[in-house]
């Protein structure tokens, strides 16, 4: 008895010495949580750091610097800045930077040989020669680095021939010119600048048997209160009368000569007779040199709203009214391989290193690029700079920020298309969203963006907290970005809800919204509805005097769009519960296949049995967005297991509507909901690929039209499934 005491003695004096040291341990564990919460308390909140030490003089010292010389991609001057962001990110902190080369096919005009427009008489004495470069107006923009005046992918050539009249250059232009009986094959088309972009325009008039065009901007639309020097540039905004929007003419995106694949070292690359660029000359001229022009054609007069802003008739052609006289073209574009460098800078996550959340810009310009690409450069950086003082002070992200400089974006997007095509599979598996800035503004009326609907949310929610840069509607007591934005650009679908525009092509984006169904957004400062929007784009004049000047002269637009492009990207790579808006994505599903139906409903009730299933699985995974959203907050946020789920399919979504085979006609894009117009690829369709096939149906001979019909279907099809995938991704063992 006396061992069976001593031993509960013992063990009783055991359980008492492990009970101390556990309430010990529970002590100190307690003590250090409190400690821990109150180092959180003590630290910045984040959001507040990025709004207090965005700096207007960072960013304007950053676009003094970009826009001090020419920097068109593949020169020189490209490649000293890329080695300057380089260096820039590496001084700022991030934790890797690398430069990424490519080898591709760009175009330069010659130096010593300008490319012009002349008017000959009937023995070949020249008459009138254009301009080859612009006049410089303002301090630097004489520097000896600037390009002469041409349109890259431009094929060189030096022709003769009628000239014709045709507007915009649309299809409908074109229409109407053979209604006039006009012709345009064998002729030089002159057109205007505006509505679609300008290579597919060249398209337009290439595919009617065009033999050149001639590109000029209309002053009605860059320079709508004169010509007078007091009322343009470098005075005002507006467009002088020797100014020439430069540009590219490609309408693919990324290197032409290694479609689909990387222009690595080891890429195979096509002949460049094959290679997707025009085949015939193409110039920009001014409105100057287009007046000249158009004050000697002749033919009958042109449509009213064909006219312009020069004091004179406009008139169709063809030729010109001395039938002795006639039109000269001499381009000597060329095209040539060159080495571009993209610049990519990473801050490694904390918890999810693994998951991407990443924020783009391209450097090159065309001359100076003011505004084009440099006021959103210079943002990027100081985005970059903001979140490199707060990893100073401790802050790590829980997910990757990757920070892009894209080369050559202006040729056809092609730094960014090339580096997705690199590493598309790390991107499909990795990254959540892309968030591009072109440019700051186009003007300084109101906010909008261009989204995938998923980020919506994350857009909405950042432009509450950035202060409204414009003291007048300060003054009306709008005092945020987001106030403005809803009201002077209300949804009209959604009450309460300010209006998104759609992501087409035309800037970085693409390839990741597009190509990889990663949700991308851009976001830029719109001008007045009835105002130009940014008429000296693509100009020699575009330079720092215009972007600060001119525009901002407080630099309070660039700020406002920097806090936040950090604020959306600070949403995205540090919440546990991703801010992706499935509702909105359900939302969008449904009121685009209404729009199909209003604008082509008619010939869709002949494939009747096919649109029914379509019509269901659209209201299926949009019943499904609505039940996702619904139980989101029951989200156990303490579960990694159940977060990270949750999150993969979230970010998943917009990968669902990826067709490997691309869009009937158009393998360059995959994504079935929205994709660029076939007729202007800088704006959006929704379901692209069945407006591409049902657009001209009709117009076809009944034997095309059977080929047409079995398009559609097949097509209707592939849409079906992959919204009934979507729909599944989200109801299958859902938590």
């Amino acid at each position: 008895m006396d061992m069976d005491g001593s031993m509960m003695g013992r063990r009783g004096k055991k359980v008492l010495l492990v009970g101390t040291v556990i309430l010990l341990v529970l002590t100190v564990v307690s003590i250090a949580i409190v400690v821990l919460l109150q180092e959180d308390e003590d630290q910045p909140d984040p959001e507040r750091m990025i709004l207090r030490m965005a700096s207007k003089d960072a960013i304007d010292a950053t676009l003094r610097h970009l826009t001090s010389e020419p920097h068109t991609a593949g020169t020189e001057a490209d490649t000293q800045q890329a080695e300057w962001v380089k260096g820039q990110w590496e001084d700022q902190g991030l934790d890797e930077v690398h430069l990424v080369p490519y080898t591709v096919l760009l175009s330069y005009p010659l130096r010593d040989k300008n490319n012009t427009v002349s008017l000959v008489d009937g023995e070949g004495r020249t008459l009138w020669t254009s301009r080859g470069h612009q006049q410089p107006l303002w301090q630097g923009e004489d520097h000896p680095e600037v390009l002469p005046n041409f349109n890259a992918y431009s094929a060189p050539g030096n022709l003769q021939g009628d000239i014709v009249y045709a507007y915009l250059g649309r299809d409908e232009d074109f229409q109407y010119l053979e209604s006039r009986n006009v012709s345009v094959t064998g002729r030089i088309i002159l057109i205007r600048y505006g509505t679609i972009f300008r290579g597919n325009k060249v398209q337009n008039a290439e595919r009617r048997g065009a033999s050149a065009v001639l590109l000029f901007l209309d002053p009605k639309i860059v320079s709508p209160d004169g010509e007078g020097a007091n009322v343009t540039y470098p005075n005002t905004v507006f467009a002088p009368e020797h100014a020439v929007q430069l540009g590219t003419l490609l309408t693919t995106d990324g290197d032409p000569l290694t479609p689909f694949f990387p222009s690595t070292d080891s890429a195979f690359r096509i002949p460049e007779a094959e290679a997707p660029v025009p085949k015939i000359p193409v110039q920009p001229i001014s409105y100057h040199d287009a007046g000249y022009i158009l004050s000697h054609m002749g033919g009958e007069t042109a449509p009213q709203d064909w006219q312009g802003g020069l004091n004179l008739t406009y008139r169709l052609g063809p030729g010109l009214q001395d039938p002795t006289w006639n039109t000269s073209l001499d381009v000597y574009t060329r095209n040539v391989n060159a080495t571009v460098y993209n610049v990519i800078g990473t801050i490694k996550g904390s918890v999810e290193a693994d998951r991407y959340v990443l924020l783009g810009n391209h450097r090159d310009a065309w001359i100076f690029g003011g505004v084009d690409p440099s006021s959103a450069t210079a943002a990027l950086l100081e985005v970059s700079r903001v979140f490199g003082l707060m990893l100073k002070d401790g802050w790590r992200p829980r997910r990757t920020l990757v920070f892009c400089s894209w080369a050559a974006e202006e040729y056809g997007l092609v730094g960014s298309s090339e580096w997705t095509e690199q590493f598309t599979t790390h991107l499909k598996g990795r990254a959540l969203a892309y968030l591009n800035v072109d440019m700051v503004f186009e003007g300084t009326y109101s906010f909008i963006s261009m989204s995938s609907p998923l980020l919506y949310e994350a857009v909405m929610t950042a432009t509450k907290k950035v202060a409204n840069p414009d003291p007048k509607e300060v003054a009306a007591g709008r005092l945020y970005l987001y106030d403005t934005w809803l009201h002077r650009h209300p949804d009209p679908n959604h009450e309460g809800r300010p209006r998104f525009k759609g992501l087409g092509s035309g800037s970085d984006f693409s390839a990741f919204q597009n190509v990889l169904g990663i949700p991308s957004m851009d976001m830029y400062y719109t001008a007045e509805p009835d105002a130009p929007a940014l008429p000296l784009y693509h100009t020699l004049y575009e330079g720092y005097h215009l972007s600060k000047d001119l525009y901002d002269p407080e630099m309070s637009y660039h700020l406002a769009i920097t806090q936040t492009w950090a604020l959306i990207a600070l949403s995205l790579a540090q919440d546990t519960v991703v801010p992706l808006c499935l509702r909105c994505y359900g939302e969008f599903v449904s009121e685009a296949l209404q729009d199909l139906k209003d604008e082509y409903g008619e010939l869709l009730n002949q494939v009747k049995p096919q649109l029914e299933y379509f019509e269901d699985a659209v209201t299926i995974f949009h019943s499904a967005t609505e039940m996702w959203t619904s139980l989101l907050p029951l989200l156990d946020t303490t579960n990694p297991l159940e977060v990270r789920s949750v999150n993969d399919a979230q970010m998943m979504l917009d990968r669902v509507f990826i067709d490997p085979h691309g869009l009937p006609g158009r393998p360059q894009y995959n994504h079935v909901v929205m994709a660029p117009s076939s007729n202007n690829i800088y704006n959006s369709d929704s379901f692209a690929g069945l407006q591409d096939l049902l657009y001209d149906l009709q117009d076809l001979t009944p034997e095309m039209q059977v080929t047409r019909w079995r398009q559609v279907k097949e097509h209707l099809a592939a849409i079906t499934h992959l919204t009934l995938a979507a729909a599944n991704l989200l109801t299958h063992d859902l938590w």
